[in-house]
């Protein structure tokens, strides 16, 4: 036998949720009280991390239907509220939310609304890019540092540098600042060592293994 429960991340208290209890079952989802399962976590926690919300997912069984009156209650996000869909239609539990559509958001030929969801999430997926370019591009032109901080001050890389070009190798001048070759590697591509005394600033990583193995 088929189970309906209710699910709700806006009901404060027993009197709300009789409240959305009620207005489940007007829209014609019968819900036992039973069968309603409540909380109010901040918006900012993902859905997985919701208890009663996990706890739900892990009672509902095959042909079961959840019903959520809101949409926030499913995420605080659109790609979230995707991902809940999602893990419902693994579940093989049908998912409506009364807000946004009366069809099965979880069943096998998703509806209109689940497409205009996947629609939206494109496009702020889409625009946030664009905003984070703009964003890099703007810092960069103020001559503003972006990314994370390098590792090393000025000096430090500039006594890399000249420690490559008085003829150390990668793995010596590493081992002299005790900081890794990837680390040297890095800082020598970002500024080639202008006038290197020796070849070996400019060996290749296998030729500088190579030159290693048979100097030891």
């Amino acid at each position: 036998m088929t189970t309906t429960f209710l699910y709700s991340n806006c009901a404060d208290g027993h009197p709300a949720v009789i409240d959305e209890l009620q207005t489940a079952n007007k829209a014609g989802f019968g819900v036992d009280l039973r069968h309603a399962f409540c909380e109010e976590e901040p918006a900012s926690v993902p859905a997985l991390q919701r208890p009663r919300l996990r706890a739900l997912q892990q009672q509902v069984q095959p042909g079961d239907a959840v019903v959520s009156l809101r949409l926030c209650s499913l995420g605080w996000s659109v790609p979230e509220v995707l991902a809940t869909i999602r893990r419902f239609r693994l579940l093989g539990v049908a998912l409506y939310c009364e807000q946004l559509s009366r069809d099965d958001l979880a069943g096998p030929t998703p509806p209109e609304a689940f497409e205009v969801l996947r629609a939206v999430a494109a496009l702020e997926g889409a625009t946030r890019s664009v905003r984070v370019r703009e964003s890099l591009a703007a810092a960069k032109a103020m001559g503003r540092q972006v990314g994370r901080p390098p590792k090393h001050t000025p000096e430090q890389r500039n006594a890399i540098l000249s420690a490559l070009a008085a003829g150390y190798s990668v793995s010596e001048t590493a081992r002299r600042f005790n900081t890794s070759r990837q680390t040297v590697l890095r800082i020598r591509a970002a500024e080639p060592v202008a006038e290197p005394h020796a070849a070996s600033a400019y060996l290749t990583d296998a030729e500088e293994s190579a030159t290693e193995a048979a100097t030891e």
